[in-house]
């Protein structure tokens, strides 16, 4: 199990180190199927995206000072409180189902976003709203990076640079919130062994930013929710 967790981790970094997004969103029902508890991937996963997120927010050359204030104005509160409500009723949710129904409706948001017209001409009232709900979505899931890469690629016109720095900021935060949430409301604690994965964030992040450089973004975003969706599909039919 533990070079099958090693595996899966080390594909995960290459994933989130060229597009900033799929260490959570893609992490956490993968360990959910092979029989993890959803706080014990979160004890896994955190350490290793706040590490990405940390890069590629603080080496990054865009900045965005509105879009930060308002994510810790309007997301991090709810991300408090829904986290807290997870933490106690963990045994009271079937979290694959529900995190199965938010991917295949994430995923077809993505694919068919062009065709959505809430999603054009993202207002300031739009983006509380999304950043309110993406705290809610992501306390309770952990799956809160499908609706970041939504808003940050609306408010950013689709360019791969601002949009990183804005996902980047998010996930930083949010899982600094999460791992203080766990510490506070759980008996969960981090082990040492999950804080060796951090080194093989430097060996694969930076030879990877050749790739980021290189990348159609549009195509790849097409690409995830695609994979998202058809993961989805797996992990809801598993769960009925």
């Amino acid at each position: 199990m533990l070079y099958l967790e090693i595996l899966i981790i080390a594909f995960l970094i290459f994933f989130q180190s060229i597009f900033g997004i799929g260490l959570l969103l893609i992490g956490t029902p993968t360990f959910l199927l092979i029989g993890y508890s959803f706080l014990d991937v979160l004890s896994i996963l955190l350490p290793i995206s706040i590490t990405i997120s940390s890069i590629q927010f603080f080496l990054s050359n865009v900045k965005n000072k509105k879009f930060v204030y308002n994510f810790n104005f309007f997301c991090l509160p709810i991300l408090i409180i829904s986290l807290y409500f997870i933490i106690n009723n963990i045994d009271r949710v079937n979290l694959e189902l529900f995190i199965s129904i938010l991917i295949i409706f994430f995923s077809i948001l993505g694919l068919n976003k062009k065709k959505f017209k809430y999603l054009k001409n993202i207002t300031a009232t739009k983006q509380k709203i999304f950043l309110s709900l993406l705290g809610f979505i992501h306390g309770l899931s952990n799956l809160g990076g499908a609706l970041l890469t939504i808003l940050s690629s609306a408010i950013n016109d689709g360019n791969k640079n601002k949009t990183r720095h804005c996902i980047a900021y998010g996930y930083l935060i949010m899982g600094i919130i999460q791992i203080l949430a766990i510490y506070f409301f759980s008996e969960i604690r981090i082990k040492i062994v999950n804080l060796l994965y951090i080194g093989l964030v430097f060996l694969i992040y930076f030879p990877t930013q050749k790739i980021f450089n290189n990348l159609n973004e549009e195509r790849f975003l097409k690409f995830l929710n695609i994979f998202a969706l058809f993961y989805g599909v797996i992990i809801l039919i598993n769960n009925i």
